[in-house]
């Protein structure tokens, strides 16, 4: 006789068992569900916060929380359904690390995650998930080169060998087309960080960087810029030497010229501190054969061949082809110095949009271009052609580009120009 009858221990320890492993996957599934929950909402605040430093930077400012808010709704966080919270500040409430950032964002979003064991031990379904993000504190900006049209095969095309030297500046394509960058030939080169494409490209790759494709869409730092109203008008049509404005070299100074315009050998068209002067020249210009002009501080004495600009002075000007294009005969020079502040920081020849029809070429055979600026040309196609000659500028912003066996050097203008320089980029800072 057993003094102990053992039968059925084997399913009672099963039981439990069974009851341990399923409460152990539904913990297991709430923590996915929560987790997945914590991830959207991050994603949410992130954009929030994205959205309102950029439009707090770009303004109009005072529109920062309503753009902050409608980008959180868009991800999912709606601050008018009951249960979700959206609080956006600048800067950063008191305590926090950037506090004291002026152009920081801080999103703090929040909301019910659903759950489908937790309520069988808390009485509800729903746990409370948040998120917080900041953005802001403006960085330089990598890219130098923008080429801005959308949904458009071959924008930037590079032909032959064709090379561009930007050690310290990267290319964006903004066209999504699987085709938007074109590359004809073995032999062209992109020395730079990075090459990114929104959409593709095709035939050649460049060396020794390639091309990066699939990237995130950006906006370029500079945008919308027009004419300005005329303070002077001029009817002049040839210019030799020297050139001051009527009324003297002040910043913003605009002035129109209603003719076409031919520069000489010598031609200096005088700059000014700050803003700069704005040559706006309604009917196109032409750069004289053999000629050396400048656009910008006039010295009378540099080293050389006697003409160019002061690199050591803040003096500024710019070439606005309002009307007409520009056309540079061999063996030709043009220097120019950009403003360093005002609504044309940066800019040293520029095509607004009010004149899209007219490629900008800014290189043809043998001439030469040095602009301490950018080329601003966001409605048409810069050209540039034959190795001849070549351009250095600061940067560019195109709707399209095309090289065609030219050589393009971008040097770094925000590391001369750290203070002023519009080549800014906002970025996650928590």
């Amino acid at each position: 006789m057993k003094m102990r009858d053992e039968s059925g221990q084997t399913l009672i320890i099963t039981a439990i068992s069974l009851v341990l492993l399923m409460s152990l996957l539904a913990f297991a599934i709430d923590v996915g569900l929560l987790f997945r929950a914590r991830r959207q909402m991050q994603i949410a605040a992130d954009a929030a916060a994205m959205a309102g430093a950029t439009q707090l930077y770009y303004g109009p400012a005072s529109q920062y929380v309503s753009v902050a808010t409608a980008a959180a709704k868009a991800n999912g966080v709606d601050s008018s359904v009951a249960g979700n919270s959206v609080i956006i500040s600048s800067p950063p409430p008191v305590g926090d690390a950037n506090h004291g950032c002026a152009t920081c964002v801080e999103a703090q979003v929040g909301g019910p995650a659903q759950t489908f064991f937790a309520g069988l031990f808390t009485g509800g379904h729903f746990m409370t998930v948040s998120a917080r993000a900041v953005a802001g504190g403006p960085s330089l900006s990598n890219s130098c080169i923008w080429i801005m049209k959308p949904n458009a095969s071959d924008v930037l095309h590079l032909q032959g060998s064709s090379t561009i030297n930007a050690p310290g500046c990267s290319i964006y394509v903004n066209s999504s087309d699987s085709s938007a960058v074109k590359v004809t030939g073995n032999s062209n080169s992109f020395n730079g960080p990075q090459f990114d494409v929104v959409g593709g490209y095709s035939g050649h790759n460049t060396s020794p960087t390639g091309i990066t494709t699939g990237v995130a869409p950006q906006t370029p730092p500079i945008s919308n810029l027009t004419d300005s109203t005329c303070s002077v008008n001029d009817s002049i049509s040839s210019i030799s030497g020297p050139y001051t404005p009527s009324g003297g070299a002040n910043a913003g100074t605009v002035v129109c010229f209603t003719n076409a315009v031919t520069l000489n050998d010598g031609a200096a068209l005088a700059g000014a501190v700050g803003g700069g002067i704005v040559y706006e020249f309604q009917q196109g210009v032409t750069v004289a054969t053999g000629a050396t002009v400048s656009f910008g501080k006039y010295t009378g004495t540099p080293p050389g061949n006697g003409h160019g600009y002061d690199p050591t002075q803040t003096y500024g000007a710019v070439m606005d082809l309002s009307g007409g294009t520009l056309n540079q005969n061999s063996n030709s020079i043009l220097n120019a110095f950009a403003p360093t502040s005002g609504t044309f920081n940066s800019v040293a020849i520029m095509q607004p949009t009010t004149n899209p029809t007219t490629p900008l070429q800014v290189q043809f055979g043998s001439n030469n271009q040095t602009l301490d600026g950018i080329i601003y040309a966001p409605g048409t196609q810069v050209y540039l052609q034959d190795n001849g000659g070549g351009v250095t500028a600061s940067g560019v912003i195109a709707g399209t580009m095309f090289l065609k066996s030219s050589n393009l050097t971008i040097p770094n203008y925000s590391n001369v120009n750290i203070t002023t320089t519009p080549f800014l980029q906002l970025s996650m800072v928590e």
